[in-house]
């Protein structure tokens, strides 16, 4: 009788647990035992981070408690143990918000701020007269006003009728997760440059609203004044201890002439900025 091929009522024996066999898989290098607090302080300086997750289940629940802690205490300014100590919070939270550097000093979330890219990344609302926002110019040099405060290089400038754009800003984009933004509701801060013509009267308006995943409001900041003179001012705010759940900044701003004047008299903007830091008493209600 020949040989029988395919399913038998044999079971298949079990595949041995390797962690069971070898309990201190991913402590012992080249049969010396390391402790695990050796082991993950010496993962803090490893690069990719995701890539030592892979390697076994010990470096895994390293990665996710101790590397990352350490990592954001050594590195993010104001973080210290009460930043972990959230029971909503996910290792993913936490690595998100370590690995895209929103905290860094000169991350900005806001894009083109300084119109270095004309008017791209920007939502332009029609005005009456000029349709789709063709009042809007970029000047390379400020036309009828003192010249561009320290690290700009261009500006936006309005016409008669409202020239009005805005930004819708992901924050998960830059790695703050909503559970993170409702837990820990880092800083907000928020500022910009703006100027008239010194021939010329003009009005200046920004309005930033802070939104959940519906697009709702939670909180918002407005500032308008009519400008009658050439010198740059900036205009700054900081969201702080905001209730509810954060998930997008719409930044808005506009401007026009006070004297209708065709060409592009009214005000001019630049600098805009939009960056976060962390309170300096961490929440502890995760329930608000």
């Amino acid at each position: 009788m020949g040989a029988t091929y395919g399913k038998t009522d044999k079971p298949e024996p079990e595949m041995p647990n390797v962690l069971e066999l070898y309990p201190n898989n991913g402590l012992v290098f080249n049969d010396w035992f390391l402790p695990p607090e050796v082991v993950s302080h010496i993962l803090t300086f490893f690069e990719p981070t995701l890539t030592a997750r892979r390697v076994c289940r010990a470096w895994r629940d390293m990665v996710d408690t101790v590397v990352i802690r350490e990592k954001i205490c050594r590195e993010v300014p104001g973080a210290n143990i009460l930043l972990f100590q959230h029971e909503n919070l996910e290792w993913q939270d936490f690595y998100l918000f370590w690995s895209r550097k929103p905290y860094m000093k000169n991350k900005n979330l806001l894009k083109n701020g300084s119109a270095e890219e004309q008017l791209q990344h920007w939502s332009v609302r029609s005005s009456r007269y000029g349709g789709n926002g063709t009042k809007w110019i970029v000047e390379s040099e400020p036309v009828g006003c003192d010249p561009f405060p320290a690290g700009a290089r261009k500006c936006f400038a309005t016409s008669f009728d409202w020239c009005s754009a805005e930004q819708l800003i992901n924050l998960c984009e830059f790695g703050l997760s909503i559970p993170f933004m409702k837990n820990v509701r880092p800083n907000i801060h928020i500022e910009e440059w703006y100027a008239g013509r010194f021939d010329c009267g003009s009005i200046y308006s920004l309005k930033v609203s802070l939104l959940n995943s519906s697009l709702e409001i939670i909180d918002s900041f407005a500032f308008e004044t009519t400008n009658h003179g050439s010198e740059w001012s900036k205009v700054e705010h900081v969201f702080s201890d905001y209730q509810g759940s954060v998930a997008c900044i719409l930044f808005h701003h506009k401007g026009k002439d006070t004297q209708f004047w065709a060409g592009h008299y009214g005000s001019k903007m630049t600098g805009g900025k939009v960056y976060i830091s962390l309170p300096n008493r961490l929440p502890n209600n995760t329930n608000r």
